[in-house]
């Protein structure tokens, strides 16, 4: 009795988070976003807290949209700026020119619907409160939860799918793919390849059938289409894959074994969050805490290799074709970026979470 009691406190105790995050939501709000002429974001000890480049592209489209109407072009710009011209005509902010304000509003029932998924997912799993607690180690939610963004719904697409994978409701999950679609392309791509991962019991001939399709048809389209805007496009590697496929198509296919190591060692890097200005780089100080969990976690975690067919007959199997279908899908994406990392954290916690539990590790 004593025992359910206090499992019920620590319960109730890992509730009262959500309102408190959404408090430190409205707090970094403050601090850092509701004035975006004040925050340059390139000075002071708190430095790039706030993904305003993607955020400005965003509002140019959004204000060509108003002013010319709806032209589709192959990228990921013009569906969420699509869904803020609706937010801002449901929701007129008179106060609010830059979307900033609106943008919190939206992403905090984003983030409230995210923890709903989580919750439930880890009490399908039987991970308790704990389980519940993990959801919080994800400071970027903060980062997240600021201007306009895809990566919160992101986020959301991903723990929708892994509960219709457990619900069994597939069917559901192919309706909302027109929804995916218009937050990002590559969502589209990644529900596509979960839905038919999921329908094989043994899945790897289709999942070396999908790796091979998605880099060649990413070859393809880093050639004949913009994948993504110009204006949000890398360099480096990025860029020598895109020139590499220009000549031969076949980058991806050859190189994204490495890139998985590079997308590895970009999220790890936050750990250097000093910039060359003597401030802090706020956006990896916020990983911090979800990557130090992946780290203690990291026995049960490697399963996800070492153990992968007995994870594929157990409880975990949709949390880990949803890892699968997400790097089939973003790897057709040209550019590495750690935040794309943080945005799949939230099924590693929970898949390690679940390994534990079942006592699956890879050493002793």
């Amino acid at each position: 009795m004593r025992r359910s009691v206090y499992s019920w406190r620590l319960s109730a105790t890992a509730g009262l988070f959500l309102p408190a995050m959404l408090l430190c939501c409205l707090a970094y709000y403050l601090i850092f976003a509701a004035d975006l002429t004040f925050y340059d974001g390139e000075t002071g000890l708190f430095q790039l807290a706030l993904n305003s480049h993607d955020h400005g592209v965003y509002a140019r489209v959004i204000e060509n949209i108003r002013a010319e109407g709806v032209r589709y072009e192959f990228n990921n710009d013009i569906g969420i700026s699509l869904v803020y011209v609706v937010l801002s005509s449901l929701l007129p902010l008179g106060d609010d020119p830059d979307f900033t304000l609106l943008a919190l509003l939206f992403n905090s029932v984003v983030l409230c619907a995210c923890y709903a998924f989580y919750a439930d997912i880890c009490r399908q799993l039987g991970l308790g409160w704990t389980g519940r607690l993990s959801f919080f180690a994800n400071l970027s939610l903060l980062y997240f939860a600021q201007l306009i963004n895809k990566d919160l719904l992101t986020i959301l697409a991903f723990l929708v799918t892994v509960h219709c994978g457990m619900t069994r409701r597939l069917g559901w999950l192919l309706l909302m793919l027109p929804l995916f679609a218009l937050v990002r392309q590559q969502l589209a791509v990644f529900g596509l390849l979960f839905i038919y991962l999921m329908g094989s019991r043994r899945p790897w001939r289709r999942i070396v059938l999908a790796y091979v399709v998605t880099s060649m048809a990413a070859g393809v389209l880093s050639v004949v289409a913009s994948v993504i805007g110009k204006e949000s496009m890398g360099d480096g590697f990025s860029s020598f894959l895109i020139e590499f496929n220009h000549q031969y198509y076949v980058g991806y296919l050859l190189f994204n074994p490495v890139r998985v190591l590079q997308y590895i060692a970009d999220a790890y890097a936050s750990f250097s969050f000093w910039t060359d200005t003597d401030g802090i780089d706020t956006a990896k100080l916020l990983r911090l805490p979800q990557l130090v969990l992946l780290v203690l976690l990291l026995n049960p975690l490697l399963t996800l290799v070492t153990r992968f067919k007995w994870h594929l007959n157990s409880a975990a199997r949709p949390l880990v074709l949803v890892v699968v279908a997400y790097l089939l899908a973003w790897l057709m994406n040209p550019t590495i970026n750690a935040r794309y990392v943080m945005l799949i954290t939230p099924i590693l916690a929970l898949f390690a979470l679940h390994a534990r539990k079942q006592r699956v590790f890879s050493w002793r």
